[in-house]
């Protein structure tokens, strides 16, 4: 497990690989927040492309990148399991809450807008949260 002081917790974006049921790995530039436990966590939309992988293979990969997904020079891969949580689940609500503490405003910002597309796509799935697990050498 990653400890508060993890190279990746403070971090504003890392580049989170999933892997396709062909095994090609698929990168993505997302906020990440460390939880209480050691672990971490982001949230998503509920069917997004990540959680649909991640059903099939739990398997990721995460380096610290620009918003982009690009990785930073000469930082570390850490390899982990991930699982999607659902809104209903106690999991869900602290990784949202550890999100909305780490990146403030700009949570806020990112949630009205899912609010705002919502209203205009009703039967969108609910959001996630994606909890990872690192593990150690």
């Amino acid at each position: 497990m990653a400890s508060p002081s993890h190279p990746l917790a403070d971090e504003k974006y890392v580049s989170f690989t999933t892997f396709r049921r062909n095994g090609d790995p698929v990168p993505v530039a997302v906020w990440i927040a460390p939880l209480p436990d050691g672990t971490f966590g982001f949230t998503t939309g509920g069917d997004s492309w990540k959680v649909k992988r991640l059903r099939n293979n739990p398997k990721v990969l995460v380096q610290a990148s620009n918003v982009r997904g690009v990785v930073k020079p000469g930082v570390p891969v850490f390899e982990g399991a991930a699982e999607a949580v659902t809104g209903n689940d106690p999991a869900y609500m602290q990784i949202e809450t550890a999100i909305a503490h780490k990146y403030g405003l700009m949570f806020k910002l990112v949630k009205l807008s899912g609010w705002v597309q919502s209203k205009f796509r009703p039967h969108g799935a609910a959001d996630a949260g994606i909890h990872i697990t690192l593990f150690t050498d």
